[in-house]
């Protein structure tokens, strides 16, 4: 995902992220097919039948990925962390809201944001206030692997 960011004064705060780019982690099969999913196990063939029967696969189309420390924010003395709210919006390469896409395709996995209430860093000599979020990825719509982004926007309230 590409980060979009705004400048802000620094009465405001000085505002930082780990990196200008946010790469989640890949989805494995694991994630998608349960364990034993696709296995036959003990089964023993007779006559057009199996026995034990096959499991049923249970297959996942959604994949949460949560970052802790997305963003931090240094506060002055007199700003109240409590009052300081963050949201998140998200746009794929193709326009379409709260989705990620690939180039040259027109499938896009959905995406739900859910924010992680910000915390004072509790090692930090400084007020360093940080927040993150978890990405619910759901991919139950593409036919095709690969990489997908978007942009990620961030609004912060209160400050």
């Amino acid at each position: 995902m590409s980060v979009f960011l705004l400048y802000q004064p620094k009465t405001w705060g000085q505002f930082s992220l780990p990196g200008s780019k946010i790469t989640l982690d890949p989805i494995k099969v694991n994630e998608v097919f349960t364990e034993g999913s696709n296995q036959v196990g003990n089964g023993k063939i007779e006559t057009n039948l199996i026995n034990p029967s096959l499991p049923t696969p249970t297959l996942t189309t959604t994949v949460d990925r949560t970052i802790q420390k997305l963003w931090q924010l240094e506060l002055t003395a007199s700003q109240d962390e409590n009052q300081i709210s963050v949201s998140y919006d998200l746009t794929s390469a193709n326009g379409s809201e709260n989705s990620l896409s690939k180039e040259g395709i027109s499938e896009e996995i959905k995406v739900s944001i859910i924010p992680i209430n910000p915390t004072l860093d509790p090692n930090s000599a400084k007020r360093i206030l940080e927040g993150g979020a978890t990405f619910k990825l759901d991919f139950s719509d593409i036919k095709t692997s690969g990489s997908y982004s978007g942009i990620l926007k961030m609004t912060f309230t209160g400050i």
